[in-house]
Formats: structure tokens, sequence, C-alpha cells
């Protein structure tokens, strides 16, 4: 007689990993801003769980380089300052150019093209919106498709490990600076051109130098952030519930 048939358990993410999750977007979506002190137990008193899971979060993110320890003022966000822009960069600019070589080398280029230009036409309507959020996550996106494909799990835990740091940069680095996102647009266009055409080492020229001016763009502009300044300050109710609803 053969057994009954039950539906397998899907399994469930940890309560570590939902506060891990929801602290992770509340500083890529500018909850936080840099230099914010984030407390342990006032995290626990929103998210309505006990301070072990959130320990672990917290533990977790400094990992990933989006908080930072002081001694006098306990656990940060991480500062966008110049220094730290510059060093995400220039790692960026080596091994992105070279991922996306192999990528273009060992997949369907041209399948590569065809869905990195949807995904610039839907970040195109957030751009005219001047949603400096979804352009980055669309960015984000965007990049990790040309790199997918390198067949090397080294160089993409890498890259991908950067992600973070980079969005989090890219967000605070423009904040008040009138949008390039157009200029950005016609550089990635020309990056898939290289792409669909199969010309991995042009398409890794054209993406180092995408980057670098990225970058520059960057410094030129932007010092350290000021954590004085209007916006996502620690402690207001806006900034509590939109963190509190991400777990649950």
């Amino acid at each position: 007689m053969e057994a009954p048939k039950i539906q397998p358990i899907e399994e469930q993410p940890s309560l570590s990993d939902q506060v891990y999750a929801a602290l992770r977007a509340a500083i890529l979506s500018g909850v936080f801003a840099p230099g914010d002190q984030v407390h342990e137990g006032e995290i626990a008193k929103q998210l309505n769980v006990s301070k072990t899971p959130v320990r672990e979060a917290l533990s977790s993110l400094r990992a990933k380089g989006l908080l930072v320890p002081s001694p006098k003022r306990g656990i940060l966000v991480a500062e966008v300052d110049a220094r730290s822009v510059r060093e995400l960069y220039e790692v960026r600019a080596v091994l992105e150019p070279k991922a996306i070589l192999l990528s273009v080398q060992r997949t369907d280029s041209k399948k590569v093209a065809a869905q990195g230009r949807k995904l610039l036409d839907e970040a195109q309507r957030h751009g005219k919106r001047q949603d400096l959020n979804a352009m980055s996550q669309f960015n984000r996106d965007f990049h990790e498709l040309l790199y997918e494909g390198c067949e090397n799990a080294k160089m993409k835990l890498i890259l991908n490990d950067m992600r973070d740091q980079l969005q989090f940069a890219a967000i605070w680095g423009w904040k008040g600076v009138t949008s390039s996102w157009e200029y950005e647009r016609t550089e990635h266009l020309a990056i898939l051109d290289a792409i669909a055409k199969g010309d991995a080492e042009r398409a890794a020229e054209l993406s180092k130098e995408h980057i670098e001016r990225a970058g520059a763009k960057i410094l030129s502009v932007r010092g350290p952030i000021d954590p004085d300044k209007p916006g996502a300050a620690p402690g207001e109710k806006s900034a509590r519930i939109s963190l509190a609803e991400r777990v649950g």
C-alpha cells in the first residue's frame, strides 16, 4: 500500500534572518542615515522580538560592512566618506569588468543583453520620478545580471558581498545631486551593445570606464555625510513604523 502523500513544509526564515532582512532594508532605503546609532534594545522593542535575534542580525550587518563599532557610541551605520567610496570603487573596477568578460564568453550574451534592456526600460520610469531608492535597486540588479554568467563562484561572492555597500554609497552619495540617470543609461546601453555582439573585451573595457566615472563623480560631489542633516534621523515615528512593518 502506497503511503499517503503529504505536502512538504516550506522552510521558514529564522527570526534572526527576518530581523536581518528588516534592518538591511531599512538601512538601504534610508530609514537609517550614515552615522546613526543603532540601539539593540530599541530595535528589539520596535520589532517585538528578544535581543538575541537582533544581536545576531547586527553581527551579520557588521560583517557586510553596513554597520561599524564605535568605542564611545556603540553600533553605528557606516559613513559614506571619500575613503570608503574610493576603496569600494577601486575593488569593483578590477573585479566586475573581468567577471563581465567571463560572462560574455561563457553564457548566452544576446539573452543577457535583452534582459538588460528590459531592466533599463523599467528603471527609466523611476529615473524620471527621481526615485533614488528604486533607481539604486535597478542599477544593482542590472550589474548583477551582467556578471551572473561568469561561472566563477568566488568572484561573484566578492562582488555580491560588496553590493549592499555600493548601493548604500550610491543612495547617500547622490543625495541632493541632480540625477545623471540619462547619461548612466547611455553608458549602460553601450555595454549591452558590446555584450549583444559577443565582444567580451569591449564590454569589459566599457564597464571599467563606467565604474571609474561613477566613483569619481560621487567623490567629486560628496564628502562625509553629516548625520545632523534633515532626513532619516533615528527615533522618528515614521522610521519606527516603516521598520516594524517589515517583520511579522
